[in-house]
């Protein structure tokens, strides 16, 4: 299957993401969390990844959240400004997010420890939304973990989806779910008022029950693109008029299992604010994901040649001559 190229300034206008940024603190392969004795920090952020990678793929991407001040707001403010993304945080008081993470492969599972208490994301309340956000934004994108860690961040990412509708803004949602954070019974209301708003929602298969599978997302809004992820089995889009596409996953190995899914949704945004039929988004996703997996930390780093090329089929074992 042939996918179209995209123009290299794309059309479709920018993104504003919306979402919390953590100290990712990362144990060397096979280091588990009772013996550690070295980690490696980094940057990290659902939203903020989804920004990276729309921002690698030439487009213009903006990413609204809050930060502490001092050294570690610092630290993550120039992160955000070496991705080229945009940077519209506000300063709250409190601390930086951060996380463990123990990261191993089958059939060892990883483990995640969170400290998300008492953050500068926490103190963020709907009356912080600005208008000015939105001007220019061809969409606005975020997800459930913004609507996990607190009333004020919840309200203000609602805020900003309906204000987001009222102004033609189009919405994606991506469910997102962690269980760490919020339990299954709590969680199903608070994404439900989340992906009525979206024209566009991502779901892991295994989140698909919260929400009455397809079916009750497709009552919940008639109108949106809903795209089920599968992980290593690849995807499916379901449109509004009860047709579906399949995209298998393409081949990859690497360390970059982490942020695989953020990427995934960067490159559907992509080529679907371009125009793409959802078949050639869903493999712009494929191809993003794959890319993502060579590599590690969080955010993609990748050409829009390199997403090409993937599409294309060439084999990227072989250096060019």
């Amino acid at each position: 299957m042939t996918t179209a190229p995209l123009p290299h300034t794309p059309p479709g206008g920018s993104v504003l993401a919306f979402g919390e940024v953590l100290l990712k603190l990362r144990l060397p392969p096979g280091d588990r969390l009772e013996s550690m004795t070295a980690l490696q920090a980094e940057c990290a952020g659902a939203d903020l990844n989804v920004a990276a990678a729309l921002r690698t793929l030439g487009r213009e991407a903006a990413w609204v959240s809050a930060l502490p001040p001092g050294p570690l707001g610092d630290w993550a403010r120039a992160h955000v400004a070496r991705l080229g993304v945009r940077d519209l945080t506000l300063t709250r008081p409190g601390r930086l997010a951060a996380y463990l993470i123990e990261d191993h492969h089958v059939p060892r599972p990883s483990r995640v420890v969170y400290d998300r208490d008492h953050t500068a994301f926490r103190a963020l309340r709907a009356s912080d939304f600005d208008p000015a956000w939105l001007a220019g934004r061809a969409l606005v994108h975020t997800c459930g973990i913004s609507l996990a860690l607190g009333d004020g961040p919840r309200a203000l990412a609602l805020e900003l989806l309906r204000a987001a509708r009222t102004a033609g803004v189009r919405v994606s949602f991506d469910v997102n779910h962690r269980r760490l954070l919020l339990a299954d019974d709590v969680a199903a209301p608070l994404y439900a008022e989340a992906a009525a708003l979206a024209d566009l929602v991502f779901v892991a298969a295994r989140d698909l029950p919260l929400l009455g599978g397809v079916s009750g997302l497709r009552e919940l809004n008639p109108q949106a693109l809903i795209v089920v992820t599968h992980g290593a089995q690849g995807s499916e889009a379901h449109l509004p008029g009860g047709a579906g596409v399949r995209q298998p996953a393409f081949a990859a190995a690497g360390p970059g299992r982490v942020g695989r899914g953020d990427a995934f949704a960067g490159g559907v945004l992509h080529a679907w604010l371009a125009g793409q039929a959802p078949a050639d988004a869903l493999r712009w996703g494929a191809a993003c994901a794959a890319l993502k997996t060579t590599l590690p930390g969080d955010q993609l780093q990748a050409s829009l040649s390199d997403v090409q090329a993937v599409l294309a089929g060439h084999d990227g074992a072989e250096p060019v001559r």
